[in-house]
């Protein structure tokens, strides 16, 4: 038993009535002096505790330290890798230097050569960098070295906050080779906007003078007239939802001439009132152009206006011209849908033919082969027609409204090929010619339809 429970085990003889005082009193003595070295033991005890965690922690520290000079190999291929994009990186910086500032005052000559040579040096370090960014791991050469067991997971994690601060610096090398590719651009940039300065100060005056020469009211007319031409045409399709097919794709075809000439008159007026394509002999950048045509139209009032007016009305037009279209691809449509309804009436007479010689219910797989004379996987254009040909010798009277003309069923044709085909395949002969049934509301099946049976399904032709 220790001291605080041997003096609780005998604190309760010590208080028998009658017990002497002083032998009470050399009890309580001996009680509070157990508890005061009671306590002095426990601070002593957990004093070696914590000098004995203390050198623990020391000799595990030293262990660290003796483990990481270990690990500081000379060779190591991710520190040498990184050294080597370094090296190349301060070498592009330094001959890059010449790009800082604007370029008045610098030969150009000299700095496009520059620039020319900086080209293959900045991939070189894209090319440094990526490799050395599959080098900084933590190296199977470092994981050789003998390591304590006890400090094994520290340098674990030792590895790889060294491969973190490596790769942390090729990152920043990444950021320092683009600033040093900006430094080109930036320079090329200031440059050829120093060039295009120039060119707009020594071209605007000439080009102003002829202009100038120009009578832009009857320049102006001729365009008005064109565009007015194509407007008036656009009225007769105002009401083109209830236009017959072949009235509509008539009109469609006389717009677009006309919206040709009007957009021809437009540009050729637009190079009249702003001749710059008559200026510039050398290959300028569009920007230039655009930004040359606003300064000369600015000299002139009301100019820009009446371009833009013109745009606008041409594109209203265009617009016109567009919904025509598309209600043609609409009718189109819905004029191949009735052939293909035609079509499969014929198929339907083909097949009644065909059981009538004994050839009921022939597979899809068996059809396609019979369009498919020459036997290459794909029914072409002239085995499609031959065979309607064949199929429309089958019609009686009562069938005559069938009958489909070629030039509907090479377009029906045309339509049902997919990109790049020149035949259908067993997959788009099968939507095209082949009837489906679709399930649409419980029904009985059976042979014999007046037999009680549990509603199953109805079909109908799809």
């Amino acid at each position: 038993l220790d001291v605080k429970e041997i003096t609780a085990k005998c604190s309760s003889h010590f208080t028998v009535p009658g017990l002497p005082m002083d032998v009470r009193r050399s009890w309580m003595q001996i009680v509070n002096e157990s508890g005061r070295l009671r306590k002095e033991a426990g601070e002593s005890l957990e004093k070696v505790r914590a000098a004995t965690n203390e050198a623990k922690a020391l000799a595990k520290k030293e262990m660290l330290k003796a483990a990481k000079e270990r690990l500081q190999l000379e060779d190591d291929p991710g520190e040498m890798a990184v050294a080597q994009a370094r090296q190349l990186l301060e070498l592009v910086e330094e001959k890059a230097e010449p790009f800082i500032g604007i370029p008045k005052g610098k030969d150009e000559g000299e700095m496009q050569w520059l620039a020319k040579e900086l080209e293959p040096m900045i991939e070189g370090v894209d090319e440094a960098i990526e490799s050395a960014k599959s080098e900084v791991v933590s190296h199977p050469l470092k994981m050789e070295i003998e390591i304590e067991e006890e400090i094994k997971e520290d340098i674990k994690e030792y590895l790889k906050d060294e491969a973190k601060k490596l790769q942390m610096s090729l990152g920043q090398f990444s950021k320092r080779t683009q600033r040093v590719r900006n430094l080109v651009a930036n320079y090329e940039k200031d440059l050829q906007d120093a060039k295009s300065k120039e060119l707009i100060a020594e071209l605007k005056p000439q080009i102003v003078e002829q202009v100038k020469a120009v009578n832009v009211d009857d320049a102006a007319a001729e365009v008005a007239t064109l565009i007015k031409d194509a407007e008036v045409l656009t009225e007769k399709v105002r009401i083109m939802g209830s236009m017959s097919m072949e009235d509509l794709q008539a009109v469609a075809k006389e717009i677009d001439a006309k919206v040709a000439e009007a957009a021809d008159g437009l540009e050729g007026f637009q190079q009249q009132i702003c001749p710059v394509e008559d200026h510039i002999t050398e290959e300028v950048d569009e920007k230039v152009k655009q930004t040359l045509r606003k300064h000369i139209l600015g000299e002139f009032k009301g100019l820009r206006q009446k371009v833009d007016f013109f745009q606008n009305r041409v594109k209203r037009v265009k617009g016109i011209l567009d919904k025509c279209h598309s209600q043609i691809k609409q009718k189109d449509g819905q004029r191949l849908k009735g052939v293909r309804t035609k079509v499969l009436g014929l198929m339907d007479v083909f097949r009644e033919d065909q059981a009538g010689k004994g050839l009921e219910g022939l597979p899809s797989k068996d059809l396609f082969g019979m369009l498919d004379r020459d036997q290459d996987g794909m029914i072409g254009k002239e085995e499609f027609l031959f065979f309607f040909d064949d199929v429309a010798e089958l019609l009686e009277e009562k069938q005559e409204s069938l009958r489909t003309s070629r030039e509907d069923l090479e377009k029906l044709f045309d339509f049902s090929l997919r990109d790049g085909l020149l035949g259908l395949s067993f997959e788009a002969f099968e939507r095209l010619l082949i009837r489906f049934v679709q399930v649409v509301r419980p029904t009985v099946m059976t042979q014999q339809l007046n037999l009680p049976g549990e509603a199953v399904r109805e079909v109908k032709p799809n």
